[in-house]
């Protein structure tokens, strides 16, 4: 089945992979506007089921990366804007270079942004979105891909900077360098970049990415959009249907994230009103959320998603955070693939230099 998006499922995309953007995953205010923006210039949004695709097809992921914008920082012109004209000329370049013809984009991560730019850069060249993605919510680094676990390489890929610079990456050493080389690209751009890459054939991508995924996170949103229009309790109705876990509420008390080497770095402190009055809370961010503990034990830690909300259940992004802001925080399962030994290696607290091993949440709370 192809689900060709309106208005109403639009914001429900973006009030739920918001939510799965775990704190990154972009500005959800600029994904928004720019999917709304494509309704309105005539354009489809369009997202097929994996199953329902040509098995030939050639599917490739896009997607920004670098950092998100520190609190209080804003940038005078949005990254879409700045290089949306190199998008479609980075797109010839992978098709020469694939020698096929792309006709289906993956996002490559559940966030405000980036899964907008997929279904954005479809609409574009007249594609449809596939419901699927690399991660089933957002992570910092390129090497936090369901594609990685089954050993499949993201290269050849082609990367694209506002300026209209366009680097091809053909082969690298390991996906730690090929994180390097993209991530200085952006740092060197000034923050971020347009990236191609994980080209193959849907009969594979099926295989490798993390199926139907967009449809749960667009359900979510729905979830979240439903409780505040019939004065439910929106975070009470999102742990239910998402079968999470309530992890605080209250109010940021401290934060300190700053921009450093292409990531959004640092840690956010939280005092406990009603229920939680007395008690702490502190995320180590890396981009993404990445490790909690709650009055001074860890209560999750990566890859489980760690999600802020605001009191009407809607996703906090890092970018948005400040002093006095009331907040729930919830946790929830990840997805089963990140809990093999493979995906620990790649998302557990011991790839952030944590020393401590990785313990589901549901253990933990």
């Amino acid at each position: 089945m192809v689900l060709s998006l309106a208005k109403d499922d639009v914001e429900k995309l973006i009030v739920g992979t918001t939510i799965m953007g775990t704190g990154g995953g972009g500005d959800p205010k600029e994904g928004l506007a720019m999917l709304l923006g494509d309704l309105e210039s005539g354009r489809r949004l369009t997202l097929s089921d994996p199953d329902e695709v040509d098995p030939n097809s050639m599917v490739v992921c896009a997607y920004f990366c670098g950092s998100i914008t520190a609190p209080k920082k804003g940038r005078t012109k949005t990254r879409h804007e700045q290089i949306e004209p190199h998008m479609a000329t980075a797109l010839t370049v992978a098709e020469k270079i694939l020698d096929a013809k792309i006709s289906c984009i993956l996002p490559t991560e559940l966030g405000g942004n980036n899964t907008a730019v997929a279904f954005h850069l479809a609409s574009l060249l007249g594609m449809s979105a596939l419901d699927a993605d690399q991660c089933g919510r957002s992570a910092p680094e390129l090497m936090q891909s369901s594609y990685q676990i089954h050993g499949v390489e993201a290269y050849p890929s082609v990367t694209v900077d506002a300026s209209g610079n366009i680097v091809v990456v053909e082969r690298y050493a390991n996906a730690d360098r090929y994180e390097a080389i993209v991530r200085n690209l952006a740092v060197v751009a000034g923050g971020s970049v347009f990236v191609l890459d994980s080209p193959v054939k849907n009969e594979k991508a099926k295989q490798l990415a993390i199926t139907r995924t967009v449809t749960k996170a667009m359900r979510l949103g729905e979830c979240v959009i439903e409780a505040n229009k019939t004065d439910m309790h929106p975070v009470k109705e999102l742990l239910k249907a998402s079968e999470g876990f309530e992890l605080f509420k209250g109010k940021v008390s401290s934060f300190k994230l700053d921009e450093k080497r292409g990531f959004l770095v640092g840690e956010t402190n939280f005092v406990g009103d009603g229920a939680w009055t007395g008690h702490r809370f502190k995320i180590w961010v890396k981009n993404e959320n990445i490790v909690a503990w709650r009055d001074g034990k860890v209560i999750a830690t990566s890859p489980d998603p760690i999600i802020v909300l605001d009191q009407k259940g809607y996703g906090v992004t890092n970018s948005e955070v400040r002093k006095g802001l009331k907040v729930s925080i919830i946790g929830m399962k990840t997805e089963p693939i990140w809990r093999t030994e493979k995906g620990l290696q790649l998302f557990g607290p011991r790839h952030f230099g944590f020393k401590f091993n990785y313990e589901p949440i549901e253990k933990l709370v």
